[in-house]
């Protein structure tokens, strides 16, 4: 082979070499291939907290009468519901009709039996549940066996008028124009809140009630309230236009 034809020949082999040799290549790291999702979702910061606010463990409490346990609940995206628990099982559960961030109950406790029980109080955000707190209380044959009978809240007792009475067993609860939640907003009652029921819609799931010490009447709905007296004698009645 003549020397013209063999210089260009070793003019591609020497260009070859030096692109394949390593003082050649980049030395700046290819970053890897983000997927799709990948970042975490913010969680949040806490669990729901709740407290008793009454009675005090150690307590008494008569068999088969109520006992009203107070509690409050709080969350920063907003309580859904509280419930209280006896040897594993839900014996009250009081929901919240929106999430509420600041959230107070009470729960209405029937014992059935005479002696030590030991009730778990639970607050709901969604899914999320509170740490259990516990309430210890001594059940008693009659009030006759109370330490303190004075320290036992007696049932409320029928306003006159009225066919029975109802008690806000949430905070905020709003008192309606009508039976249902497509009626505007008259007040917001405070929990423990006596109302005098003067009327209730056909199915007895929304009350018509008027405020104590207030001309103030509207409508309540029933899950939300604890009734003294048989308040399906009261007379189905219709909202004002």
């Amino acid at each position: 082979m003549s020397r013209p034809t063999l210089l260009p020949i070793t003019l591609l082999l020497l260009a070859s070499l030096a692109c394949n040799a390593p003082f050649m290549q980049s030395t700046t790291p290819v970053p890897a291939p983000t997927q799709a999702g990948s970042a975490s979702l913010p969680t949040s910061a806490s669990r729901p907290q709740i407290v008793i606010e009454a009675p005090a463990s150690g307590s008494q409490a008569v068999v088969k009468q109520v006992l009203t346990v107070r509690v409050h609940a709080t969350d920063s995206v907003g309580i859904t519901r509280v419930e209280m628990h006896e040897s594993g099982r839900i014996v009250v559960s009081q929901p919240s009709p929106d999430p509420d961030p600041d959230f107070t109950a009470l729960l209405n406790y029937r014992p059935s039996n005479t002696g030590p029980v030991t009730l778990e109080l639970v607050a709901y955000s969604q899914n999320a549940a509170s740490e259990p707190v516990s309430l210890t209380i001594d059940v008693v044959a009659s009030e006759a066996d109370l330490k303190n009978p004075g320290s036992f809240n007696p049932t409320m007792g029928v306003a006159a008028g009225a066919i029975c009475t109802a008690r806000s067993n949430i905070s905020g609860l709003s008192l309606r124009a009508g039976p249902g939640t497509n009626y505007r907003v008259l007040a917001l009652l405070k929990v423990g809140e006596a109302l005098s029921v003067i009327g209730r819609n056909p199915a007895a799931t929304w009350y018509q009630v008027k405020r104590s010490g207030n001309t103030t009447t509207g409508w309540v709905s029933a899950a939300y309230t604890s009734a003294d007296g048989d308040c399906s004698k009261a007379p189905i009645t219709t909202p004002t236009p």
